[in-house]
């Protein structure tokens, strides 16, 4: 469906491009004209670039941030946690973190019958895919 869909899109495209040799010259130099605006902004707005370059690194040190925070909350809520921190922070190392995870006690009230599933399908006649 996605090949489909892509060739459909092409189309439109292709469909829509001018077949006059005018109207296509005319059509270029305004891509081109659009791509060198586009490329010289920071050349005709110093101080907005330099500006806008501030903003993102102060932008991309938050998303770090919350991106830490995240991973750290959900290593600590998958841990059992209630403190958030490296091992040096806490002063000892949890054995939930050094046991292997079939070694590890099942959290929650469920009980082995709960996670069998309920129903399965029939298996395949012999001979079929």
């Amino acid at each position: 469906m996605g090949l489909l869909r892509t060739a459909a899109i092409i189309a439109v495209g292709v469909a829509l491009l001018p077949s006059d040799r005018e109207q296509q010259e005319q059509l270029y130099k305004r891509a081109a004209a659009a791509a060198t605006w586009a490329v010289t902004f920071c050349d005709r707005n110093g101080p907005t670039c330099e500006q806008g370059e501030k903003l993102w690194v102060q932008f991309v040190a938050k998303a770090e941030f919350g991106a830490k925070l995240a991973y750290d909350m959900i290593r600590s809520s998958q841990d059992g946690e209630t403190q958030i921190g490296s091992k040096d922070e806490v002063g000892s190392e949890d054995p939930a973190r050094v046991a292997p995870a079939s070694v590890r006690p099942l959290d929650g009230t469920l009980t082995p019958q709960d996670l069998k599933p309920v129903w399965r399908g029939k298996p395949g006649a012999k001979g079929s895919i």
